[in-house]
């Protein structure tokens, strides 16, 4: 079971991280496709892109729409993301639980 994890302090386990890594040596496929969910968690304006993922989602955007149509996937489910603790989470004394 995973644990609770707050946005920006979150850790990937040893398998993400090298199945991210893999995934990217493949042809980019897994960086590539972070880049729609990024641009859609900025525009919330909960990260900032950099200038090389601005890029590849344009770049996206020319081949049919792919990046566009990703976003908007991701962007739904963060209109459906409602401010509340997970319910087997119980923040340390004193901390509220949407604290960064």
């Amino acid at each position: 079971m995973s644990q609770p994890q707050t946005l920006g302090n979150g850790q990937n386990t040893s398998w993400e991280k090298f199945w991210y890594v893999l995934g990217c040596i493949y042809f980019g496929a897994y960086y590539l496709s972070k880049v729609p969910a990024k641009k859609a968690l900025s525009e919330y304006g909960l990260v900032e892109m950099t200038s090389a993922e601005k890029f590849w989602y344009v770049v996206l955007c020319i081949f049919v729409g792919a990046g566009y149509f990703n976003k908007v996937i991701t962007k739904r489910a963060l209109s459906e993301v409602r401010f509340a603790a997970p319910q087997a989470f119980t923040p340390p004394a004193g901390q509220s639980p949407y604290a960064p």
